[in-house]
């Protein structure tokens, strides 16, 4: 099935709604190429974005919806502003339409009724449609990628499709799934850890995700009593050799 017939409206039934899950496929390398064009119309290429050395928080949605994507965006706003990471210094957002009809001009209402009340999380949102020549096409060959599927109801007008968020490595490569609504900001935060590679977070993140486990099928992360007992065993050696340390530096007494 071509891209523009996958794309095109057709009417859904109860039991189709099932087949709009996310396409979990962590690894995948991303498109590079994908022309897309910012709030401001300027055009963007997906690799502009992936290639700033830092994860990033890619969300599929259309710009006018009134229904489940405003939940999404709002939920996502809210988590990152509890995440003890810099926005744009240690990751960035990218919100991308999926609607063809979506414009620059929607792009910037999106970034200004989600986003704007934290300055410092607006400066690190990049609010992205297709371009209006395309019909669609390079957004669709992002959201495959990505595992994203969607597709328009004929008879509600609406798009059907997935509620999370998709955590990228710096380079484009697919890391975790944020599945839902309602972001646990601890899920965002070693989502983002576990996707720089190393790049961002502190040692407690760090240590803290050495805690944690993935789970896929939930699209969050747990606590996992094996991973707390070796966690606490890092600690342990790690204060043992601080005492030893200390005690070595101590002046000598005769």
């Amino acid at each position: 099935m071509t891209a523009d017939a996958e794309a095109s409206p057709a009417t859904l039934l109860p039991g189709n709604f099932t087949e709009f899950a996310f396409d979990q496929r962590p690894g995948a390398q991303l498109p590079r190429d994908v022309r897309l064009r910012d709030e401001a119309g300027y055009a963007v290429t997906t690799a502009s974005l992936f290639d700033r050395g830092k994860p990033l928080v890619l969300v599929f949605d259309y710009f006018r919806c009134t229904t489940l994507c405003g939940v999404v965006l709002g939920d996502l706003a809210a988590a990152l502003a509890q995440v003890p990471l810099t926005p744009e210094k240690d990751y960035t957002v990218m919100a991308v339409s999926f609607d063809p009809g979506d414009s620059p001009a929607d792009a910037a209402a999106l970034k200004a009724g989600h986003f704007e009340r934290d300055p410092a999380l607006a400066g690190a949102i990049h609010a992205l449609v297709g371009d209006s020549t395309d019909r669609g096409r390079e957004v669709r060959r992002l959201a495959d990628a990505a595992g994203f599927r969607y597709r328009l109801d004929e008879t509600t007008g609406q798009y059907v499709h997935p509620a999370g968020v998709v955590l990228v490595s710096p380079g484009g490569r697919v890391s975790r799934y944020i599945l839902g609504v309602g972001y646990d900001p601890t899920d965002l935060r070693l989502g983002l850890v576990d996707a720089s590679r190393g790049a961002v977070g502190s040692v407690a993140d760090h240590l803290l995700l050495l805690c944690y486990g993935y789970d896929a099928a939930q699209g969050r992360y747990t606590a996992e009593v094996g991973r707390l007992i070796q966690a606490t065993g890092v600690l342990s050696v790690l204060a043992l050799g601080l005492l030893v340390w200390r005690a070595a530096r101590r002046p000598g007494r005769g």
